[in-house]
């Protein structure tokens, strides 16, 4: 019981001190490095990746060039969009392996961008998919990523690609 009463107390006081140092501006807590993060201008592009803007545009670049297909999903008012483009998408790694890509950014309140939204069911921003060269989805990012996550699963995606183009020579050899 005696044991309870002084934890009890040793939190109460802890609580406290962490409340006045915050307060004072002294403390700084993780939350508030996120904050800064995010807290950026939400028309913030990204400088190292070059975006289009028209899906059917980059729809056809994708198909000549035949390279998958990046579609970053965001709003111009959404704080972890800016994030994203701010910082993930000038990821040293991920400014790389744009490059393998045709990168878009869809903006979802435009309302011509309503039907890719729906045809890919994307309903959160930000949200990255990643689509082969004829428009056939892989796999999706949901909410603001790293850098770091973001240059894993592009790799993950032209994996996913160079998979499916092996599988369909092969296919293709056993018909001949």
């Amino acid at each position: 019981m005696l044991r309870k009463l002084l934890f009890y107390c040793l939190s109460v006081a802890i609580l406290a001190t962490f409340a006045c140092l915050a307060r004072q501006g002294e403390l700084k807590m993780p939350s508030d490095a996120l904050r800064a993060d995010v807290a950026a201008e939400p028309d913030a592009a990204s400088e190292s990746v070059a975006f289009l803007t028209d899906y059917d545009e980059a729809a056809e670049k994708a198909a000549r060039d035949n390279k998958p297909i990046l579609l970053f999903f965001m709003t111009k008012n959404c704080k972890f969009s800016a994030a994203m483009l701010r910082n993930a998408f000038a990821d040293v790694q991920v400014e790389k392996l744009a490059k393998e890509f045709v990168c878009v950014q869809i903006d979802m309140n435009e309302e011509k961008n309503g039907a890719i939204c729906d045809a890919y069911n994307v309903a959160v921003s930000p949200t990255v998919q990643f689509v082969t060269a004829q428009g056939a989805p892989l796999q999706r990012l949901a909410s603001v990523q790293s850098g770091e996550r973001l240059a894993a699963q592009m790799q993950i995606a032209l994996t996913s690609v160079a998979w499916r183009d092996a599988r369909g020579e092969e296919e293709k050899a056993l018909l001949r």
